[in-house]
């Protein structure tokens, strides 16, 4: 896994991702602001130290997909993605609902067998499930992410790199009617977010060349402004959340998918993904229209007009009100 085509060093600073996914649809909008964690540029991972050889389309990437149902939506996207550079593929996802390691006590032992069997390089995931546990107990919660990754990266198992991404930024419940109760109930879960990035960040600098970080705050809430829908060039909308704002629809996955193979690509040697992928079959995959919460969960709704996100919660989760924005 060489560099190959495209730099490794070349620094990536999207607004929004999807410039390049739909950038004949989509309104870009730019950099400026950032998340309350202060994590929103992008950048592509530099000196990854892996040693196998470039992949080819004789001998592809081979790359192992874990984490939650969140992680489960991006998987098709993903697998997409990788296979358009015809130099890569996923060998195994075993992402679903729940997961995390905190709630599988056998992680480990599950962890060798895929490694045994499907022979991964690469292992791309992110999930939420462990996200109180991070935040209550910061320093066990490290030490138990070390040693998943001490496992994954086991010498001689063939894994050269682990990519931890940022849980994408989840939104106000609409299922929760009562406003202080629904806010609250957001800056909590947002909080709880923020320390598993801590973690995941400092992580992987105990591995260094062989685990990268990757956030996806400019994405999901661009200049701190939590997005359920992204507005097209022709006036409209098109929506990148489930109805919980929580999960992901056809494009929120595409997007994130990107944000993975953009940055890590040229550090592997990978060729430019071929066009057309973000629109493939996999969009029709019936987890995005029954999704977690039930049938049509992805609808072609509409927001009300000027639409403009809302403020992700940065403050105390016991606060009596927070500021959501119009």
């Amino acid at each position: 896994m060489a560099q190959g085509r495209r730099s490794a060093g070349r620094q990536v600073r999207r607004a929004f991702v999807p410039a390049a996914v739909f950038a004949s649809l989509l309104v870009v909008p730019s950099p400026s602001g950032a998340l309350g964690s202060g994590i929103e540029t992008a950048v592509t991972p530099a000196g990854l130290q892996v040693s196998a050889a470039a992949p080819t389309p004789s001998d592809p990437l081979r790359v192992w997909v874990l984490g939650d149902s969140v992680m489960n939506d991006v998987s098709p996207a993903l697998g997409a993605a990788f296979s358009a550079t015809g130099e890569a593929g996923v060998v195994e996802d075993s992402s679903f609902g729940g997961w995390g390691l905190i709630r599988i006590p056998l992680w480990a032992t599950y962890s060798n067998e895929i490694i045994d069997e499907f022979h991964p390089q690469v292992v791309v995931g992110t999930w939420s499930w462990d996200d109180a546990v991070a935040q209550d107990d910061p320093a066990g919660y490290l030490s138990l992410l070390r040693q998943a990754l001490s496992v994954w990266l086991a010498p001689g198992d063939g894994v050269e790199l682990v990519v931890l991404l940022q849980f994408p930024q989840i939104g106000p419940n609409p299922f929760q009617f009562e406003p202080q109760q629904r806010a609250r109930l957001w800056a909590t879960l947002t909080l709880e977010q923020n320390a598993w990035d801590r973690s995941a960040r400092r992580v992987v600098a105990d591995f260094p060349g062989h685990a990268v970080y990757l956030s996806t705050g400019q994405v999901f809430a661009p200049r701190g402004r939590f997005l359920t829908w992204f507005p097209t060039r022709s006036g409209g909308y098109v929506r990148m959340r489930q109805i919980d704002n929580i999960h992901l629809c056809p494009l929120g996955a595409a997007a994130m998918a990107e944000v993975v193979v953009d940055d890590i690509g040229p550090a592997l040697g990978l060729a430019q993904p071929a066009p057309g992928w973000q629109t493939g079959p996999w969009t029709r995959d019936p987890r995005y229209n029954v999704g977690v919460a039930g049938p049509g969960a992805c609808p072609s709704d509409q927001p009300l007009s000027r639409y403009a996100g809302l403020n992700v919660p940065t403050g105390s989760a016991h606060a009596p009100l927070l500021n959501h924005g119009p």
